[in-house]
């Protein structure tokens, strides 16, 4: 192999063709066509859902990582494949003779060459270093499902607490429309003397606390508006009906086995962990001996063979080829890296036990809280359907005088407590029923943008009973959304909310409450 003299000024130079092709580019007014259609609010979860899925700035953000260890993979697969090299010089040269000689010369010296390589062993480096970009990979993607998941529970989570504000703010100008009512029947009452100032003041006091309840309840529905805005994109003026959710497994053990080898979360834990393992023996590759085969073809021209003479040979090319061996005799910072390596390895074999951990507690939580709601639903239900009933009778016999005004309002404040604590079961049982899903890896964008929140998994329906009360009734529809829910029958506190509750919470039946009063 022929040695190379890189003395002097070096150039380069380079030449490109630039072809320039004009697209034509959309109009204006299509611009602004395509505009307003993304910004029209979505009428379904599963057209919201698609957007959030395309626009959200965490998913997207996870779905360049994803790109990044894919880019990753194919740089290290590059690894098996030969290299080629082509490098060119061209250099002016004088040659100054000292003390005597032929003189001094002038002359342009030339050189090319291509070498091609081929890496025959390196401890495996290629191949650990493909399994490690697999695995990466494979974590990213695992990452990017458990942030589409993450993102889709809380595009259902803030939802269900806008509907449930929304029923609560509604119930809340109900029973302050009541109070209002008997406090002008009192104050009627008073005139002929009928009543008291001290019912006429209690009136005003619990109108008062009403007023403050639908301010309280205002400030939530404006609370998770905001949340529900910033998870969606779109305002909380229009929030689309909550989906159907799939089916639970039979048991809690079933919820977690089902967790450990779907959730997504604990995937990518362990597969960041296989990497790690595969690193140690990456990072052991290069302590190993490399061989490399080696072939090419040089040209030089214009050299100086002989400095003293100063004389110019002629021109002349070499072609070669043969291995070439590489033994690390002492490589202090790959001893280092191999350090670092075994170190991230444990590291990422703990993390997976916290993940394990953080997952078998989250089902766990959830599962808790769902059948927790189940029987409150079941019991809220009797109270509300009991407290009806009640508050009818009271207000009839306190026309007759057999019960004081304080009682009437009693009831009612019972009634708005009790329709208010079945609205939050509902939201808390459906919120726990999606967030066992997402747990478990059920909670995906393919099962919200078909239309509901479904699993493929073949598992029979929600329990039968609960092990904290009595089971909901198979009959009645509870848990499926808020909006389509089965709601108590009319009381003298108002109406119940009509199916476009969701497009105009305030709105309330004037002709009801006219009758009301008459």
């Amino acid at each position: 192999m022929q040695r190379r003299s890189r003395v002097g000024l070096g150039m380069s130079v380079a030449c490109g063709i630039a072809v320039a092709v004009t697209l034509p580019l959309p109009s204006a007014a299509v611009l602004a066509q395509l505009s307003a259609i993304e910004n029209v609010p979505a009428n379904t979860m599963a057209e919201l859902a698609r957007r959030v899925v395309d626009n959200n700035p965490e998913i997207i953000s996870q779905r360049q990582q994803v790109r990044i260890a894919a880019a990753r993979l194919a740089a290290s697969e590059a690894g098996f494949l030969p290299t080629v090299v082509a490098n060119g010089l061209v250099q002016r040269r004088e040659i100054d003779v000292k003390n005597g000689g032929t003189g001094d010369a002038k002359f342009v010296a030339g050189q090319a060459s291509i070498e091609a390589r081929l890496r025959v062993y390196d401890g495996n480096r290629t191949h650990n270093a493909i399994e490690v970009s697999k695995a990466e990979l494979a974590s990213a993607e695992a990452v990017l499902a458990a942030t589409v998941s993450d993102i889709l529970l809380e595009l259902l989570t803030s939802s269900a607490d806008v509907h449930l504000n929304r029923k609560v703010k509604e119930y809340s100008e109900m029973q302050s429309e009541a109070i209002g009512e008997q406090l002008r029947a009192t104050a009627r009452r008073l005139e002929f003397g009928e009543s008291t100032r001290t019912d006429e003041n209690l009136a005003k006091a619990r109108l008062a606390t009403s007023q403050a309840g639908i301010l309280s309840a205002t400030q939530e529905l404006n609370v998770s508006g905001y949340r529900f805005r910033t998870v969606s994109g779109q305002s909380a003026t229009v929030v689309p009906p909550l989906p159907t959710l799939a089916a639970l497994p039979n048991s809690l053990v079933q919820a977690q086995s089902l967790a450990d080898s779907s959730s997504p979360r604990l995937r990518a834990a362990q597969l960041n962990a296989e990497a790690g393992k595969t690193g140690v023996y990456f990072a052991t590759g290069a302590l190993l001996p490399q061989l490399d085969a080696v072939g090419g073809y040089e040209y030089l021209t214009g050299g100086v063979t002989n400095l003293f003479t100063g004389k110019l040979p002629d021109d002349r090319s070499a072609l070669y080829g043969g291995m070439e061996l590489r033994v690390p005799v002492f490589q202090p910072r790959d001893y280092a890296e191999l350090r670092r390596a075994r170190a991230l390895r444990d590291q990422r074999l703990s993390q997976t036990d916290v993940a394990a951990r953080a997952v078998t507690e989250e089902v766990a939580s959830g599962w808790t809280q769902w059948q927790s709601a189940k029987s409150t639903i079941s019991a809220a239900e009797a109270a509300v359907a009991a407290i009806q009933q009640a508050a009818e009778g009271i207000k009839k016999e306190s026309i007759g005088g057999n019960r004081t005004l304080a009682e009437v309002l009693d009831a009612q404040n019972e009634l708005l407590s009790a329709r208010v604590t079945l609205e939050r079961a509902i939201r808390n049982e459906f919120v726990a029923r999606a967030g066992v899903l997402a747990a478990t890896g059920g909670l995906t964008a393919d099962s919200v943008l078909a239309g509901n929140a479904s699993t493929s998994t073949n598992i029979s329906p929600r329990p039968a009973g609960a092990a904290l009360g009595v089971a909901v009734q198979e009959n009645v529809v509870v848990v499926e959304t808020i909006s389509s829910s089965t709601r108590p029958s009319p009381s003298a506190l108002g109406r119940t909310a009509n199916q476009n509750a969701t497009a105009n919470p305030g709105a309330k039946d004037k002709s009801i409450i006219l009758a009301e009063k008459h």
